[in-house]
């Protein structure tokens, strides 16, 4: 027995009782095994780190990108990319940034965002999906124009996670309901987080 093995069986014992609750800590999305057996489209999760919150005067210093396929009845089928980079924004990191994040200065001296990627990746897309949409959408659409010939889904709002048997609907409470822990705002990890979610199955309705 593998010692990562030896602990998920503790893991599975613990919760066997009833008495405790165990996070797990996310691992990336596995593919589905079988290929669709129905329609399919591109999705695309965007997260980002920014220098502050009014897209007007801040700017992107992270971006986190994860495109996958999705069947017409919502199942997740597999990951067909992804996308994490830095951008110096050529002026020194609020700290209060730096304490939400992790990101400071050092790790964004000479960092750039390969437009051209970004905008590659985007275009065949059916949708962009983010937590807190309304945010991001803003702050892509700024910086890369093929964000706004895209339709957006806000994950935080267009869910209906309370009817779902969820209690709150910010990402780390929902990993959390789901019995996950991640490394929290950064980019990617935030996608990962959230791909998680929207393959899983309702707690209500499925």
């Amino acid at each position: 027995m593998t010692p990562t093995h030896a602990l998920d069986v503790i893991a599975d014992t613990l919760e066997a009782t009833g008495a405790y609750r165990v996070l797990r800590q996310l691992k990336p999305f596995v593919d589905a095994n079988e290929p669709p057996t129905e329609p399919t489209f591109i999705g695309l999760i965007v997260d980002t780190e920014t220098t502050g919150v009014d897209h007007t005067r801040d700017t992107v210093i992270e971006l986190g990108m994860i495109k996958f396929e999705y069947g017409a009845s919502g199942r997740v089928y597999r990951v067909l990319d992804s996308l994490n980079q830095l951008h110096d924004p050529g002026r020194p990191i609020p700290p209060e940034i730096t304490r939400l994040t992790g990101i400071g200065d050092t790790d964004l001296a000479g960092q750039r965002i390969d437009d051209e990627a970004v905008t590659a990746m985007v275009a065949d897309a059916a949708v962009v999906i983010a937590h807190n949409a309304s945010f991001d959408r803003q702050m892509c659409e700024t910086r890369w124009p093929v964000f706004a010939e895209k339709n957006w889904a806000c994950s935080c709002h267009q869910v209906p996670w309370r009817a779902e048997g969820h209690e709150g609907f910010k990402l780390s409470y929902l990993l959390i309901d789901h019995g996950y822990f991640h490394k929290g705002h950064r980019a990617i990890d935030d996608c990962h987080a959230l791909l998680t979610l929207l393959a899983a199955p309702l707690r209500t309705s499925g």
